[in-house]
C-alpha cells in the first residue's frame, strides 16, 4: 500500500471495505474525499456502492460526498451500480440520503430501474426487491424494465399511454434493439407474445440489420419463443430449421434456391444455427449447399459460422463444419481472431483441442 498514491489507497480501501484505513486517509487529507479514479472519473462512492460496501458508503455520505455525483463513462450515479450489482442495502441507504431513484440520462438510457432489471443476472430476489424499493420511492417502469420483470399489465399500460414505446430503440450500446428484440434475448415467451399482440413488427431490425428472430440464435432462448415468433407471420429458414420442420425448410429453398448463396442476404442462417448449437440444422444446411466459410456481418463484425460454434462451445457443430471444409484460420473483422481465439475467449478447452487436432491432421 505504501507504494500506491494516496488516491490509489483511497479507492483500494473503498473497494475492499476498509473503513478504518479510509478514515485514516481522509482524516489526513480531507480534500481527497472528492478524488476521482481513471479512466471514467468514478467517485469513491461509485466504487463502494458497486462493491456493496455499506459501511464505506455510510462513511462517505457522513463526510459529505454528494450522493448524486455522476461519473463520465456511463454518466451514472452510484445507485446505478449498486442496483445493477443487487446490493439492496446500499440502494436503500443511498435513497435515504436523497439519492435520485430515477437516474435519467445514463448512457444506456435505461435509468436505475433498467440497471436493476435489464442486465444478465438480474433475475434474482435481491434485484426484484430493489425494483420494489425504486418504485416505492417514485421510479416508474419503462417498457424494457417491464419486459425484463415480466409485467404484462405494465407493458400494456406503457403502450396504451404511448404507442411509440412499442418501437422505441435501446441505446447504441445495445445496438438499438427494439422491445421485441429485447424480449427474445431475455427469453420471455409471454412478453414476445404480448408485444406481437400489441402490434410489434417482427421484421423490424436492430442497428446491425438483425430482426428479432436473430436473437433466438442464442442457446439460452428456448423453443417457446421461436414457436411464438413462428405464429406471428411468414416463417423463414432459420425458424423452420430451429423448429425441426425440414419439410418447410426444403420448400423455402426450392422456392428460392439462392437463399443459401454466399452473398445472399439470408446467408447468416448457417451462422445463426451454428451459434444456437443446432447440429441437425447445420448438417441439413451443409447438405443443401450452404457454404461453411461464408462471411456474414453480425453486430459489427464479419465472421464465419465456425467462429460462433467455437465461442459457444458447440463441439458437435464445430465437428460438422470442419468436416464440411470450414477453414479455422479465417479471422473475424472486428477482433482479428480465428476460431481458436474465439474458443479460447469463450473458455472451451475441448474446442481448442479439436482445432489443434484438426491442424495436426491438415
Amino acid at each position: 500500500m505504501e507504494s500506491l498514491t494516496v488516491d490509489d489507497q483511497l479507492f483500494a480501501a473503498a473497494r475492499n471495505g476498509d473503513v478504518k484505513g479510509l478514515t485514516v486517509l481522509l482524516d489526513a487529507q480531507p480534500t481527497r474525499l472528492h478524488a476521482r479514479a481513471k479512466p471514467y472519473q468514478w467517485t469513491l462512492l461509485h466504487t463502494a456502492a458497486h462493491r456493496g460496501q455499506l459501511p464505506v458508503v455510510d462513511l462517505l455520505l457522513e463526510r459529505g460526498l454528494d450522493v448524486n455525483s455522476r461519473e463520465n463513462g456511463d454518466n451514472t450515479v452510484a445507485m446505478h451500480w449498486a442496483a445493477a450489482a443487487g446490493h439492496l442495502d446500499v440502494v436503500q441507504r443511498l435513497a435515504d440520503a436523497g439519492g435520485d431513484v430515477v437516474g435519467h440520462g445514463d448512457d444506456h438510457e435505461l435509468e436505475i430501474i433498467g440497471w436493476a432489471t435489464c442486465w444478465e443476472g438480474c433475475d434474482d430476489d435481491a434485484h426484484r426487491a430493489i425494483v420494489d424499493v425504486l418504485v416505492g420511492r417514485g421510479a416508474q417502469h419503462h417498457i424494457f424494465s417491464a419486459i425484463a420483470v415480466g409485467l404484462a399489465d405494465e407493458v400494456r399500460r406503457i403502450v396504451a399511454a404511448d404507442p411509440a414505446a412499442l418501437h422505441t430503440p435501446m441505446s447504441r450500446n445495445e445496438d438499438f434493439q427494439r422491445p421485441l428484440h429485447f424480449a427474445v434475448r431475455k427469453n420471455r415467451a409471454e412478453m414476445v407474445s404480448l408485444l406481437l399482440e400489441l402490434g410489434a413488427d417482427p421484421a423490424v431490425t436492430d442497428g446491425s440489420g438483425a430482426p428479432a428472430a436473430a436473437y433466438a440464435a442464442d442457446p439460452g432462448v428456448d423453443r417457446r419463443v421461436i414457436e411464438t415468433l413462428a405464429r406471428s407471420g411468414p416463417v423463414d429458414l432459420f425458424i423452420a430449421l430451429s423448429l425441426g420442420d425440414e419439410a418447410r425448410a426444403a420448400r423455402l429453398v426450392e422456392e428460392n434456391p439462392a437463399i443459401l448463396a454466399r452473398d445472399a442476404a439470408t446467408a447468416g442462417v448457417l451462422h445463426l444455427t451454428a451459434k444456437r448449437g443446432d447440429a441437425s440444422a447445420v448438417r441439413w444446411l451443409l447438405a443443401h449447399g450452404a457454404e461453411p466459410n461464408t462471411r456474414w456481418s453480425h453486430w459489427g463484425g464479419v465472421v464465419t459460422p465456425l467462429h460462433f460454434a467455437a465461442m459457444k462451445g458447440h463441439a458437435d457443430v464445430v465437428r460438422e463444419l470442419l468436416d464440411a471444409g470450414a477453414d479455422p484460420h479465417i479471422r473475424d473483422s472486428m477482433h482479428d481472431g480465428d476460431a481458436m481465439g474465439w474458443a479460447q475467449h469463450g473458455g472451451h478447452p475441448e474446442i481448442v483441442g479439436m482445432l489443434e487436432a484438426h491442424a495436426r491432421r491438415s
